[in-house]
């Protein structure tokens, strides 16, 4: 019994371990079957060949370097105005009796423009000449009173002579009682008389000149009262002082002007000019040329006419916070149908700037910088001077100046939004 409990134990402890081992054996066999499978995989994967990495080259346009002396050209942005403009009106109260032009007229010198009544200045004029042959009769009595007093004095003086001797003899007479006390008295009454006469006539010749003076300084108040009457009169004609375009006509048949109403308003055809405001920057420049007296010219077209001008002066004043100095430009062909308050835009060309070179606004990076193309196809920033623009091939391109610029260079003049230095490019195109 005891060999039979023993062989039953023994069996039961023999199903336990291999109870055990099957638990044991079964993660083991997962894994290595897992093992086996990626090591089998991973032999049988593709293999990859090795690239290098390329550096992309950004295809460009570039232009040779190339410097000489080129004009500056500004486009400036202005208006039309007026170097005489003048505002007509009117010398005298009237009624307004015909106004035979409208806004816009073109007129020549000595057109009539208002017609005023004129009947008031008719009779002031009438009243003038008047005045005018009452002074001139007043001279031409004073002249022959003259000259009756130069005639008369001598035989006054000889008829004095004559009461004198009589009152000499009559004083011999009474002397010898021969003649009255009343007849010498009489004699000399009578001498006296003469005598006073004679100083009267003297007086009125000693005083002929400053009469005659007095009368003309008369009649020329007389004459100058009657020429300024004559020019009322002809002021009731308001006529074009000079060949131009009327702007503004303020009054019309009918209406009552007293004396300094603005009749109208309208500038000369010739003095017609342009006004734009000058950049500072290029002020030196355009002060050095009126003080060489170089000409400066603008030009551009307006609705597609040609128009033309010349500087002629920069303004006295600067505005505040203008950023420039105001310059006049006469215009010289086109001023025939522009009107006065018209914007334009006309170029200006300044004289010719030594050692620049004209780019495309696109070469630009900023206000300063430009790049140039290295010999291994490499972008290198240039720091440039901006001396201004000109106007080439139909295109506006700023002119450059730089130390660093050298003939033969390679420029780049395409925009790249992720330029910077050493970037590699490819020159495609150049302009």
């Amino acid at each position: 019994m005891v060999r039979v409990a023993f062989h039953s134990h023994f069996n039961h402890r023999r199903k336990t371990i291999v109870k055990r081992l099957r638990r044991l054996l079964l993660p083991v066999l997962i894994i290595a079957a897992a093992i086996a499978v990626f090591m089998m995989l991973k032999a049988t994967k593709p293999q990859s060949k090795d690239v290098g990495i390329q550096e992309k080259a950004w295809p460009v346009a570039a232009v040779s370097v190339k410097t000489g002396a080129w004009p500056t050209n500004i486009l400036l942005y202005g208006s039309v105005d007026a170097l005489h403009y003048s505002v007509l009106t009117a010398a005298l109260p009237a009624d307004v009796k015909r106004v035979p032009v409208i806004e816009g007229s073109q007129v020549r010198k000595g057109d009539l423009l208002v017609e005023l009544d004129d009947q008031d200045a008719r009779l002031d004029l009438v009243q003038r000449e008047a005045d005018v042959a009452k002074a001139q009769a007043a001279i031409a009595v004073q002249e022959s009173r003259h000259q009756a007093d130069l005639e008369a004095l001598p035989n006054e003086r000889r008829l004095y002579k004559l009461v004198q001797a009589e009152v000499n003899r009559l004083v011999d007479l009474k002397k010898k009682q021969v003649s009255s006390q009343s007849a010498l008295d009489t004699a000399r009454q009578n001498a006296a008389r003469q005598s006073i006469s004679i100083a009267r006539i003297e007086e009125s010749i000693r005083t002929h000149d400053s009469k005659m003076l007095e009368l003309q300084a008369a009649l020329e108040r007389a004459q100058a009262a009657l020429e300024k009457s004559r020019r009322q009169l002809e002021r009731t004609r308001v006529r074009a002082p000079f060949d131009g375009r009327v702007v503004k006509v303020l009054v019309a048949r009918g209406h009552r002007v007293n004396v300094g109403a603005h009749l109208l308003e309208m500038f000369e055809n010739t003095s017609l000019m342009f006004r734009a405001m000058l950049p500072a920057v290029y002020v030196p420049q355009v002060r050095k040329a009126l003080s060489e007296d170089k000409a400066l010219a603008v030009e551009g077209k307006v609705d597609g006419n040609e128009v033309k001008g010349h500087l002629i002066s920069l303004g006295a004043e600067v505005r505040q916070g203008s950023g420039g100095v105001e310059a006049l430009f006469l215009i010289d062909s086109g001023w025939n149908w522009l009107q006065k308050g018209r914007v334009m835009r006309l170029r200006l060309t300044l004289p010719k700037q030594p050692d620049v070179m004209p780019v495309p606004f696109e070469a630009l990076y900023g206000s300063d910088k430009i790049y140039v193309i290295d010999d291994e196809q490499r972008l290198r920033p240039v720091t440039v001077e901006r001396v201004g623009e000109v106007w080439l091939n139909g295109k506006n391109q700023v002119l450059i100046r730089s130390p660093e610029l050298k003939p033969g260079q390679k420029l780049l003049i395409t925009q790249l939004p992720n330029a910077v230095e050493s970037l590699l490019v490819e020159v495609v195109s150049g302009d």
